[in-house]
């Protein structure tokens, strides 16, 4: 791992445990085994690194990252719709400190139009996503084409909600609850 790669590990790490506002970058030079002026070499300040950060765990968890629709087929429709789910909740599972990060871009997102857009862009891919991959399983024919508009956003609010609870370690069924839902579809 590069200087560049660990400074944003690092970021990561801090910036989900301690938030945007206790999380110092001399904290990060730190843990990275730098000086703090070395960092202003990557970076110009401390709003920067939040903002690469952003940019770079956006990217990484976009709808087509989990929900690839050329897996999807007339005779796996449904299991691999769940299991797609099941994958991002095993995932959210193994990294507690992924939904500790994005409660803090949600928190900067009130303060910064920058930090709101990129988060709206990733709750738009989700919910164009589960459109598109609803009208693709109308076209495989293997479910109706009601209300796709409205099931594409229940989906996305599903996926939202169950990071949110498990952030805040409510214990629910969240593999049951995914599988219901897609059942229903």
């Amino acid at each position: 791992m590069n200087t560049y790669e660990l400074i944003l590990s690092e970021a990561y790490r801090l910036f989900a445990k301690y938030g945007f506002d206790k999380t110092s970058l001399a904290m990060i030079a730190k843990e990275v085994d730098i000086t703090k002026p070395a960092l202003y070499y990557y970076f110009s300040s401390k709003d920067a690194l939040f903002h690469a950060l952003l940019q770079k765990v956006c990217k990484e968890i976009r709808f087509e990252t989990y929900f690839p629709i050329s897996n999807f087929s007339a005779v796996n429709f449904k299991d691999q719709f769940i299991a797609c789910g099941l994958k991002m909740i095993q995932e959210q599972r193994e990294h507690p400190e992924y939904s500790l990060l994005m409660k803090e871009f949600m928190i900067q997102s009130t303060r910064d139009e920058r930090v709101m857009e990129a988060v709206k862009e990733v709750v738009d891919t989700y919910k164009n996503g589960f459109e598109v991959l609803l009208k693709h399983g109308v076209s495989l024919g293997v479910m109706g084409d009601e209300d796709i508009a409205v099931k594409a956003e229940m989906l996305t609010l599903l996926i939202d909600q169950i990071d949110n609870y498990m952030t805040l370690e409510l214990v629910f069924d969240y593999e049951r609850l995914w599988r219901y839902s897609v059942e229903q579809l």
